[in-house]
């Protein structure tokens, strides 16, 4: 057995950690640039105690709060420019995936004289290039619990025109620190609680169901799975369960391990075109209209696993190989428990867009479906599409 293993982000975990922004921040300059949504951590208070905090550690702090779902290309762009004109020497994130998504991707913007298109898409001869590390240094703070963002290497990005959501990735766009403390999921509503931890679960099943896994993949997998399936409801039901809200961070961290080793498969390579044509589309709720269906497609492909997820999930009273058939009713469950039981029909997807998604995956989602354990073909992702629908 030969695996190697790799992430640099330093995880600054726990309650409280973020009032100690400042001092985690200080050393990568004294020019931020901070990164986030419109409007929630400026309502939640978190937007004014994260300036005060970079003011008295002496740093001069530029506010770019622009970012919506789904970071389009173009806002990127707009934000690298920014930061290049205020001399950002760092650029601090703040909120949830799409607010750190963009702030990673403007980091590399601001620092590359290649446009930041030219980091999503292959070049004629099939290779992707990656950044360099003249990247500026990131310090993601995550209000989620989670996307993981926070600590892998990839930003994901949509290019509005062409209807296209993918990721600029490498090594260089791993934060630098990553701040993750659960107080600050507890002002999320119950349906982002609920999209965000559909999102954690599907990024540890994903890796762990994958062609790309190991050991330390499958453990760090297995752990997530736990935290969710014995919190997730509980937190969606009270955002003020302080154990819940702490096991879902904990999850987040463990799912971003596995994303960060093995990226996405099926599930990602499917839901990026979904979004990307209806950025309306919470990314937790894209990847849950599938999830059913890809745990019926896959189950049989390894029983052991399977097994795991359902007995995390509650199915405790019948052998492993029955617990395994049982698996897609447990995920089925645990989706109608915290409201996202949802189909492809429910998002505003028509049934006639179905081949284009399967299409635009396999075009531009290729690298993903390749690590479907035991293969993925057009007909097999037609399939979960058609019966997700």
């Amino acid at each position: 057995m030969q695996f190697t293993s790799f992430n640099p982000t330093r995880i600054h975990f726990g309650e409280g950690m973020f009032s100690q922004l400042g001092q985690i921040a200080a050393p990568y300059g004294t020019r931020a640039m901070l990164v986030t949504g419109r409007c929630a951590m400026e309502r939640s208070g978190h937007l004014q105690k994260a300036l005060d905090m970079l003011a008295a550690a002496g740093m001069d702090v530029e506010v770019f709060n622009r970012v919506p779902a789904n970071p389009p290309l173009g806002l990127c762009e707009q934000g690298a420019l920014v930061a290049r004109e205020f001399g950002a020497e760092c650029i601090i994130a703040l909120g949830g995936g799409s607010s750190i998504d963009a702030a990673k991707a403007i980091a590399v913007g601001a620092t590359h004289d290649e446009p930041l298109k030219s980091f999503l898409f292959p070049r004629e001869d099939g290779t992707k290039p990656s950044p360099t590390d003249a990247t500026l240094p990131v310090v993601a703070v995550t209000s989620t619990a989670g996307t993981s963002s926070e600590m892998t290497p990839f930003a994901v990005i949509s290019v509005s025109e062409t209807h296209e959501k993918t990721a600029i990735a490498g090594p260089a766009v791993y934060p630098k620190e990553a701040i993750q403390d659960p107080e600050l999921t507890y002002s999320a509503p119950a349906e982002v609680t609920a999209a965000t931890g559909v999102d954690v679960l599907c990024h540890s099943v994903e890796g762990y169901i994958s062609t790309v896994a190991t050991p330390l993949v499958d453990a760090m997998a297995e752990r997530a799975i736990g935290l969710v399936g014995r919190s997730l409801a509980a937190a969606v039901a009270d955002g003020g369960n302080t154990q819940a809200r702490r096991d879902m961070m904990l999850g987040d961290c463990f799912a971003g391990y596995v994303l960060s080793q093995t990226g996405g498969n099926i599930m990602h390579a499917v839901e990026h075109p979904m979004s990307g044509h209806h950025p309306d589309i919470a990314h937790g709720a894209g990847l849950a209209s599938v999830l059913v269906g890809w745990a019926r497609m896959m189950w049989e492909r390894d029983t052991g696993k399977f097994a795991f997820i359902a007995r995390a999930l509650g199915v405790t009273d019948c052998d492993d190989a029955a617990a395994a058939s049982r698996a897609p009713d447990a995920l089925q469950s645990l989706l109608e428990s915290v409201g996202l039981s949802i189909r492809l029909r429910e998002l505003g997807i028509a049934e006639e867009m179905l081949p284009t998604l399967v299409d635009d995956a396999l075009r531009y989602m290729g690298g993903a479906v390749a690590k479907t354990l035991g293969g993925a073909t057009r007909a097999d992702l037609l399939d979960l599409l058609r019966a997700s629908y």
